[in-house]
């Protein structure tokens, strides 16, 4: 019997000295981590080589499908059926020449004006909040304060398991960035037909992209409770559970977005001002 529980001992005692290890050399790189895929500007070059050239093979490619479709077009003219549902030959001429500009113009949106906003976000939630770069002596306070504690250990084991499904969902918001601006210029090719591609690539890139503003802040939520709360079960609850909004971030944005149409009116103001700028251009000449 001494036997069996000196074995059990050697066990549970190499069992949480593993955990300790385990946790301590977690929270040594914990910020890196976080950093690269959450308070980072997102830079569609910085990890992925030839972006560019990527890109502007997709450009070339959608180019190509638009002046297919333009001889399409006038091969219907010729045989007289192109017009059938009632489009004029200025409306067709417009709206292939937006869908060729934005074949061009949709990245450049999306890398200078929506990413430059979110990061201004940013920015701006770090000023008024806590330096996330203290996340680690944060972390190293509240370990420090449990490591005698075995059931708060597998508590704080499951925080941190908690915290790098945060990271993860971040580097997963970054590759999806990634698709969203290589796929813009085939989006413009669906303003050739008034289709709802434009308009679900609008709603899809804002919830993508502002999700690293909502990760960010969830991030600041983070640190005000680890380092603000006492009672360390009701910490570690109270983190996972912000954690947990903050994964449903994307859904959020996207519910906002069907539900007030806030894309849908981006499209037609856009459309708008493009239309009339074209028009414009055409009277002058």
């Amino acid at each position: 019997m001494q036997m069996m529980d000196w074995i059990s001992e050697i066990i549970s005692g190499s069992f949480w000295k593993a955990m300790d290890t385990l946790i301590e050399n977690t929270l040594n790189y914990m910020y890196n981590f976080l950093s690269q895929v959450i308070v980072q500007p997102t830079d569609p070059s910085k990890y992925i080589q030839n972006f560019d050239q990527y890109l502007k093979g997709v450009q070339f490619f959608a180019g190509g499908l638009l002046v297919i479709f333009v001889i399409w077009s006038v091969f219907r003219q010729l045989s007289g059926v192109m017009y059938t549902d009632e489009k004029s030959m200025g409306s067709y001429f417009i709206h292939i020449t937006f869908a060729g500009a934005l074949i061009y113009i949709l990245p450049k949106t999306v890398t200078l004006v929506f990413l430059p906003i979110n990061m201004a976000l940013i920015n701006f939630i770090g000023s008024v909040g806590i330096d996330v770069s203290r996340i680690d002596n944060t972390m190293q306070t509240a370990w420090g304060g449990i490591m005698q504690e075995e059931f708060s250990k597998l508590m704080f084991l499951i925080l941190i398991i908690a915290i790098f499904v945060l990271g993860i969902a971040g580097a997963i918001r970054y590759i999806e960035t990634l698709i969203a601006i290589l796929i813009s210029p085939l989006v413009a090719l669906s303003l050739i037909n008034n289709s709802d591609g434009f308009q679900v690539w609008l709603r899809e890139l804002i919830a993508i992209v502002f999700t690293q503003t909502i990760h960010f802040l969830i991030l600041q939520i983070l640190l005000s409770i680890i380092g603000g709360v006492e009672n360390i079960t009701l910490m570690i609850v109270l983190s996972i559970g912000t954690i947990a909004v903050g994964l449903r971030g994307p859904q959020i944005l996207r519910q906002y977005l069907y539900r007030t149409g806030t894309s849908s009116t981006l499209v037609s103001s856009l459309g708008s001002a493009s239309r009339l700028g074209m028009m414009g251009m055409i009277v002058k000449r």
